[in-house]
């Protein structure tokens, strides 16, 4: 039998910490969908252990060799002339995981896990009272562990740097901070516009939607999208997550509103699209750098792709629109498509990120990203958090909410300590927003097969572009190979434009 090199040895090893990890995910989705309420004290306990035996494996005296015998860990030079392009990327991005993972002491990693499932039953709870009291105590440690967890990672120049870079790889706050000022500053006076141009009475789509029946309807569309209906499931839970454990292991979730259809629709598309970029990454790499996402961000431009520029297109219902007929004849029967049509595209400031229109949802990325960078940087205390964000909802979209479970409960991301995730949905659609201009040059007549219920072109240009690379490019290097240009906002206005000009 032919002796291992170092880099099987080290892809064995990086293989049985993702294993580990898929392990972990499992417990996580559990946690959301199945697990008894009893269990929740244990559960933090089989979570603080499972990401300290992790954490062990990646920064342990055999990783750490296997790895410094391919790359300098200092300098980051690959010490073997014989690496692949593919290798070479394997061994960068294995080597930026291990210096991050040494910067944090086990004793940190196992009190960040126990104190995020705490969080997370304590936001359930107090999310459920309307109370943000009952969360704050939890919270408060888990933004100082976050404040600590910045101070072990290192930053140039802000401490949120350290955060971001966990979700979106080498953007820093000096960056993103005018990107969003700039978005911020073309949404305004379109959302002022189309709020009244659009107004409808949004009576006319509400209706009687058993949760059964949805569910029947999230997984035909599932199946269209092109998940392989044995290697995904789904369920419901409070928030809508996609857990990609294995390419042929994605578990999705949604939730159905009683009366609004298009709160599962948008649910089962938007997970759906992370789905698919679980499943549209190598198998055979499943293990290393080369089977993961990128950054979320680009994860997040997947799922965003599907929801709103394909689910809330005119092309996709067109095609859908005499299905969903078929299911609720009440009220859809006798509404004509295009009433359908204008009133799920109408611009309406609410107070729900997950529901909010696509005009007016990076409005509520840009209040939360304030907030985090300001409870890293410390000048906002998280007993003042609720009093910022009605502030800033207000300033932002014209309403204040009337309770914390509308405000600043709604999302879960703080309860398992999530900073710096939020910016990455607003990337998510400016990342879109771009890769569609590109494949639009590519496949003009795109339109034309959506309106047949064809999507496979969709997902042939995302895996070929996107999915298929996995880690081999940084973020920056993936949207400039797959459209010509470095992200920008102006794809993303520019569709809005387009789109909401076709309504005059």
């Amino acid at each position: 039998m032919k002796k291992k090199s170092a880099y099987d040895k080290l892809l064995d090893l990086s293989k049985e910490i993702q294993l580990y990890d898929m392990m972990r995910g499992l417990l996580d989705w559990d946690q959301e969908t199945m697990m008894p309420p009893a269990a929740a004290y244990i559960r933090a306990d089989a979570f603080a252990t499972c990401a300290t035996h992790i954490h062990k494996l990646t920064t342990g005296v055999k990783f750490t060799h296997l790895l410094s015998q391919l790359i300098d860990l200092e300098s980051g030079q690959v010490l073997s002339s014989d690496m692949d392009a593919a290798q070479k990327a394997v061994l960068r991005e294995l080597r930026r995981d291990h210096l991050r993972a040494i910067k944090l002491p086990p004793a940190f990693v196992k009190n960040f896990a126990h104190a995020s499932s705490a969080g997370y039953h304590a936001w359930v709870a107090a999310r459920k009272e309307k109370k943000f009291s009952l969360f704050s105590k939890e919270l408060d440690k888990i933004v100082s562990l976050c404040r600590k967890k910045a101070d072990l990672l290192g930053y140039k120049d802000h401490p949120y740097d350290a955060l971001l870079d966990l979700y979106e790889p080498e953007l820093t706050v000096a960056q993103l901070t005018p990107l969003l000022t700039r978005l911020e500053a073309a949404l305004t006076p379109l959302v002022k516009e189309w709020t009244v141009k659009t107004a409808c009475n949004t009576d006319r789509i509400k209706g009687h939607f058993p949760a059964e029946k949805q569910l029947l309807i999230g997984k035909d569309i599932l199946q269209k999208m092109g998940l392989d209906p044995n290697a995904f499931r789904l369920d419901t839970a409070v928030h809508p997550f996609c857990s990609g454990l294995h390419p042929l292991d994605t578990r999705l979730t949604t939730r159905t509103a009683p009366q609004d259809i298009m709160s599962n629709i948008g649910s089962v598309m938007h997970e759906g699209g992370h789905g698919l970029y679980n499943a549209g990454r190598p198998e055979k790499e499943f293990g290393s750098p080369l089977c993961e996402s990128v950054s979320l961000g680009i994860d997040e431009s997947q799922s965003r792709w599907w929801e709103r520029f394909i689910g809330y297109s005119l092309p996709f219902w067109e095609y859908y629109y005499p299905l969903l007929q078929k299911f609720f004849p009440q009220p859809f029967e006798t509404l004509p498509l295009q009433d359908y049509y204008r009133t799920i595209n109408r611009v309406e400031p609410t107070l729900i990120r997950v529901e909010s229109d696509e005009m007016t949802y990076n409005l509520h990325i840009i209040l939360r990203y304030n907030i985090e960078r300001k409870l890293i940087e410390g000048s906002l205390k998280v007993k003042d958090l609720p009093e910022m964000w009605n502030s800033e909802m207000e300033r932002l979209l014209g309403i204040r909410p009337p309770s914390d479970d509308l405000g600043c409960l709604q999302d879960i991301h703080w309860s398992s300590g999530g900073f710096g995730y939020f910016p990455t949905y607003t990337l998510g659609n400016l990342y879109a927003a771009q890769f569609i201009e590109a494949f639009s040059r590519q496949r003009p007549n795109w339109e034309e097969e959506v309106k047949k219920g064809d999507l496979s072109h969709i997902r042939e240009w995302q895996k070929e572009n996107i999915h298929r690379w996995g880690r081999m490019y940084t973020p920056s290097e993936l949207i400039q190979r797959a459209t010509g240009s470095p992200l920008s906002e102006k794809p993303f206005i520019a569709y809005l434009n387009k789109k909401y000009g076709s309504f005059s």
